[in-house]
């Protein structure tokens, strides 16, 4: 996201390829779940891992943002399938992204900032979920 924000292909590149190494490595063979929800998170984190793939070989702008679109809503289906509970993310929405289709992200911070109309004023965006620790 926040790459996107700058809009530096080579940071860009970099995050992406950070993304397929953390999504490729991810141990949920781990996870202490039935064997269709393990089944489901390794579908999950595939996608993310292709698609992150995919969007390293987008020439421009447009085709990074719709491929981190992808990769965010899949991250937040596999996040909320592994029932993560670790620092809280943020799931955001932008009603204006892609000529008002609309499109969501993951933010670990609080404050906004759109990688899909980063330079938009004002910001377009709010806090549509949060995932956190939960609470006994």
């Amino acid at each position: 996201k926040d790459q996107l924000v700058a809009e530096k292909d080579s940071g860009i590149a970099q995050a992406t390829r950070a993304l397929v190494l953390a999504s490729d490595s991810l141990k949920l063979s781990e996870l202490q779940a039935d064997s269709i929800l393990v089944q489901t998170a390794f579908s999950y984190s595939d996608g993310i891992s292709s698609e992150a793939q995919g969007l390293l070989g987008e020439n421009n702008l447009l085709s990074k943002r719709r491929s981190f679109q992808m990769i965010s809503d899949q991250l937040y289906d596999l996040i909320r399938t592994v029932q993560y509970q670790q620092k809280p993310l943020y799931r955001f929405y932008c009603n204006n992204a892609f000529e008002d289709q609309g499109a969501y992200w993951i933010s670990d911070q609080t404050g906004l900032t759109n990688a899909y109309q980063p330079n938009l004023k004002p910001l377009c965006g709010e806090i549509n979920d949060t995932i956190s620790v939960a609470t006994n």
